[in-house]
This record gives C-alpha cells, sequence and structure tokens, in this order.
C-alpha cells in the first residue's frame, strides 16, 4: 500500500449500502457476480482485479476494511497499486476504482463479489458474468457440507440466462444465434468470406459481453470456428504465411458445420 494517510470514503460509501453490500442505486447499469476465493485474497483474484483496473485506466485501487455491523468503513483509506497479488488482504475487504466503474467485496472467507461496468467485468470476468456466475453454483454445490454460506452467494447471484447447446432452444434473438445464422449463410453461399468473418466476429463480441452460454457440441462448434478464424486476415494486407485465404476458410469451416450437422442428425436418429 502507499500513501496510508489519504482517507476519501466518500468513494466507498457511494458503492455500499447499510448492510455492508453493494448498494442497489450504484449496481444500476452495473454486474456482478461472486467468484471463488479463499481466507485471503489469491492470485486468481488478484489478476482479475489487475486486468479489470487496466481496461479502465484506473492507476491505483482504493482499499478499505469493513465494519459490517455499523455498515462503515472501520479504518483508514488507502490506495494500494492495481498489482495487488502478493498483499496480505483478509475479509472483510473492499476495493474500488477511481470514479468506482468497478468495485470488489470480500465479505467473508470462501468467495468475493467482482461488481462494475461492461468494460470492467468485460476483462475481470473475461468468461463472461452468466458463466462466472454457473461456475460459482457448481462450486457452491460442490462445497455445500463444509461452506453453506456459499450456497446463499449463489442463489443471490444465478445465471441470467439458460446455457443453450441445442439449435432448436438457441434464443432467436440472442448473439449466438447470429453466430449460426452467419455459418449457414456462408456455408451455403450467400455471405463472402470477409462479411462473415466480420459479422461473425462482432456475433461473438456481443454473445460474451451479454454471457451468453454455449454448451455441448454446439458450444464445440463455435469454438472450432474461432479457431479457423485466428488464422484468417479480413484484410489481404495483413495476412501472414500460412494464413487461410477465402476459398480455405470456407472450406474448414464448411467441413466443422457439416461434421456438427451429421453429429447432431446421427443423435436424433439413435445412432
Amino acid at each position: 500500500m502507499t500513501d496510508p494517510g489519504y482517507d476519501d470514503a466518500s468513494d466507498f460509501r457511494a458503492a455500499l449500502g447499510s448492510d455492508g453490500s453493494f448498494a442497489p442505486s450504484w449496481l444500476r447499469d452495473k454486474s456482478v457476480t461472486p467468484v471463488p476465493v479463499g481466507a485471503q485474497l489469491d492470485p486468481a483474484l488478484a489478476r482479475r482485479i489487475e486486468a479489470g483496473c487496466r481496461a479502465v485506466g484506473a492507476p491505483y485501487v482504493l482499499a478499505a476494511n469493513l465494519a459490517y455491523n455499523a455498515g462503515v468503513i472501520a479504518g483508514t483509506t488507502s490506495r494500494m497499486s492495481t498489482h495487488v497479488e502478493g498483499i496480505d488482504i483478509h475479509p472483510p475487504f473492499i476495493l474500488c476504482t477511481p470514479g468506482l466503474q468497478g468495485a470488489v467485496l470480500f465479505p467473508e472467507s470462501g468467495y468475493a463479489l467482482i461488481a462494475g461496468t461492461a468494460a470492467f467485468m468485460a476483462a475481470a470476468v473475461g468468461e463472461g458474468v452468466d458463466a462466472a456466475r454457473a461456475r460459482f453454483g457448481r462450486h457452491a454445490r460442490a462445497l455445500l457440507d463444509r461452506h453453506p454460506a456459499l450456497s446463499a452467494a449463489a442463489a443471490a447471484y444465478g445465471p441470467e440466462q439458460r446455457a443453450w447447446s441445442h439449435l432448436d432452444n438457441i434464443d432467436p434473438a440472442s448473439a449466438a444465434a447470429r453466430q449460426v445464422a452467419l455459418l449457414g449463410a456462408f456455408t451455403d453461399g450467400t455471405c463472402g468470406a470477409r462479411d462473415f468473418a466480420r459479422g461473425w466476429w462482432d456475433a461473438r463480441r456481443a454473445s460474451q459481453a451479454k454471457g451468453e452460454r454455449i454448451q455441448g457440441a454446439l458450444g464445440a462448434l463455435l469454438d472450432e470456428v474461432f479457431m479457423i478464424l485466428e488464422d484468417y486476415a479480413i484484410d489481404p494486407e495483413f495476412a501472414e504465411p500460412g494464413d487461410l485465404d477465402d476459398v480455405g476458410l470456407e472450406a474448414a469451416v464448411r467441413a466443422a458445420w457439416d461434421a456438427f450437422r451429421h453429429l447432431k442428425t446421427g443423435r436424433q436418429n439413435g445412432k
């Protein structure tokens, strides 16, 4: 920590309610997810904090111990480097960016709550908010006997969207559905390679920002297309040796799409 004399609890008061949890007024237009953490801040959480701060340009974080019983900050607020890995931090504790674009509330041993703007969360929770919530739910169920308190956090912050694994139940208004539609258009010749690549990348980013979760064979298909497009340059001027050209991209994507449809048909026929 640096500047231990710094004392500006107003930032924290805007983010916290009287019970020591995030204030609903602050959470407006923000998202929040629980993540596993032990008895003190660990490297995984430290990396999330640093990534979120980097994404919103925060040069430092504000940190303070909390007194939940009074709903106020107990100790002096301090400035801390965004590189918090290795610093001895125990609950109850809160860290936030100047301007409150993001915050991490560490209420008790076992979990922390990450909250913030879309930019902060996209970096701090790269897997997507819904995916992180679903993962925490599984974690809480696995530790139910030893840490029953985790279940309450999992219940309070459950996934907002279903996880899709089949074409026939995917939300037609979702960004993932746009990815699938682009696959169909590209492989049937009604969409060119560059338009497909641009549209697919845009839809993928939108899907991640919305926290959409794709599982099973459908998820594997979209992951495979992602890997294929990694080897394709939309602008030929930026193509590197070994990159796919338009014809190669179409062949690779068509093979992945056909394999997926063959697998889907085989399962429907009970094979």
